[in-house]
């Protein structure tokens, strides 16, 4: 029963920890859930949303910089005034949510067109691509980060909070700044561009840092803004199958002589996992452990009856079949009790009423056993097998009865015999 508590509490102090992580990281995805942005509310990134999460404010600022926003509810309404002549040339299309979009809507776009400018607002793995972009790593939030570029607009507005999702564009790129935050590519006046967050296109954030700033300069290019607020996922039949051809990817040069680290045919995030686990099997070690350096002996938390001690000692000697620890204790337990028996005030000292060839002399005077004898129970060799274990340990009994034995009183009846009157 004991054995049960103790191994239940040893569970609990190591389970404890872990449902302690779990819960909080249930509690924090659960709040980074919630303020997540939910592109299916219609006033979520629209330029007539008021919310924390809509875009009316970089809607006021881009009115206020002479700038007309062309709202439409769909990538074939934005298309179709792309080509009416109701525009003036060189437009701004701007997509907040180019998951919910099809994706041949990003190729339509550059098709037979010069002039425009495609802001992508944090696309995902499947619109980036086709889009022309490859992702790369990301963050748990958006980091405000400096531009680390001379690209115009992003050095006039200064550090912005876009690094969060992270992308490379093929050769032809034309704008690498807030280290892949903020990257595109184009050919000749055209230009495509994946921007790494939606922190500065919304109410609660564009007011931080250069968000403002970033926000009007990637949608104040030019005087027009087809904003293309979608909130549900478009059909991929609404629009001709994707033609666009995905740019190549390239590793850097590296060494083939064989010097290049194995490392590097994994993704980073295998090796974030592998130094995750190792640190949590490191606590739980040190956990278990609960102490460092050799053991020590410590007093019994609870009084244990004698009877359970020298059981609970011989079987484990028996499982780890350990002969000569046993005897060896056995040994040293019989000379605790026949040494007060010739020396009871310990006079003697630790090596007891003598040393031992002097104890083994008194033993055989007592007992009439050769010293020989004697000395072979009490320091002989180890045993090899159990039938020389048992033989041994009879052998120790039977001289530690001999030396303890009852014998005959002054007056002839039977009593102790005096501890002192055989030495």
């Amino acid at each position: 029963m004991t054995a049960r508590v103790r191994g239940s509490r040893r569970w609990h102090r190591i389970a404890l920890p872990f449902l302690v992580l779990v819960l909080l990281y249930l509690v924090t995805g659960v709040a980074h859930g919630a303020q997540e942005p939910d592109l299916a509310d219609p006033g979520t990134l629209s330029p007539t949303g008021t919310g924390p999460d809509g875009s009316s404010r970089l809607a006021e600022l881009l009115a206020g910089n002479g700038v007309t926003v062309h709202r439409v509810t769909s990538s074939a309404e934005a298309l179709r005034l792309l080509d009416s002549a109701d525009l003036r040339p060189d437009p701004t299309v701007f997509v907040p949510a180019p998951d919910l979009v099809t994706p041949g809507f990003f190729e339509d776009v550059a098709d037979d067109r010069t002039g425009f400018r495609l802001v992508l607002a944090y696309p995902g793995s499947r619109a980036a691509l086709y889009a022309g972009f490859l992702t790369g790593p990301q963050r748990w939030a958006a980091r405000t980060a400096e531009p680390g570029c001379g690209t115009d607009f992003a050095v006039a507005a200064g550090p912005a909070a876009v690094l969060r999702a992270r992308y490379q564009a093929p050769e032809q790129t034309r704008t690498d700044c807030y280290g892949g935050g903020l990257v595109g590519w184009g050919d000749g006046d055209s230009e495509i561009l994946a921007v790494g967050a939606t922190d500065p296109f919304r109410n609660g954030r564009i007011g931080e840092a250069g968000n403002a700033s970033l926000a009007t300069g990637l949608l104040g290019r030019d005087r027009d803004v087809i904003w293309v607020d979608v909130h549900r996922r478009e059909s991929s039949e609404a629009l001709p199958p994707p033609k666009f051809k995905l740019p190549g990817y390239r590793q850097p040069n590296r060494d083939s002589g064989g010097t290049d680290p194995q490392w590097h045919a994994f993704p980073p995030v295998l090796w974030a996992a592998v130094v995750l686990l190792s640190t949590v099997a490191v606590l739980v070690a040190l956990v278990r452990g609960r102490r460092l350096g050799p053991p020590v002996a410590e007093p019994l938390p609870v009084v244990v009856p004698a009877t359970e001690t020298v059981t609970g000692r011989g079987r484990l000697y028996q499982r780890i079949r350990s002969r000569e620890a046993s005897l060896a204790t056995l040994r040293a337990a019989a000379l605790r009790r026949m040494t007060p028996v010739f020396d009871p005030y310990h006079l003697a000292g630790p090596g007891g009423a003598g040393g031992d060839e002097e104890l083994i002399r008194h033993i055989a005077a007592r007992t009439g056993i050769p010293d020989a004898e004697v000395r072979t129970t009490l320091h002989g060799p180890e045993p090899a097998s159990d039938d020389e274990f048992q033989s041994a340990v009879d052998r120790l009994d039977a001289l530690v009865a001999a030396v303890l034995r009852v014998g005959p009183g002054p007056t002839g009846t039977t009593g102790p015999v005096n501890p002192g009157g055989a030495a």
